[in-house]
């Protein structure tokens, strides 16, 4: 099972990485910025939908936002 909190984290991870803020990226995800808080907290679980406007907002490939959160979930025994 994926865990939400850890999904968040990578996300917030690589917001921070180009250095955007929460409002910044959700309005170029098309977010609510408050739904795109939760996430980053882990607070909702985002869909497919979600996930790609998140990485393009971001400028990744939807692809390596899927593998950064499937590492995650492998390193910690979530998967599998």
């Amino acid at each position: 099972m994926l865990d939400t909190v850890s999904i968040g984290g990578i996300i917030h991870k690589h917001r921070t990485d180009k250095g955007l803020s929460q409002e910044v990226l959700s309005g170029l995800a098309t977010l609510d910025r408050t739904h795109y808080s939760k996430i980053e907290r882990g607070l909702r679980s985002p869909t497919l939908e979600t996930l790609f406007k998140i990485a393009y907002a971001l400028g990744i490939h939807p692809h390596e936002l899927v593998k950064a959160i499937e590492s995650e979930a492998v390193h910690s025994g979530g998967a599998g």
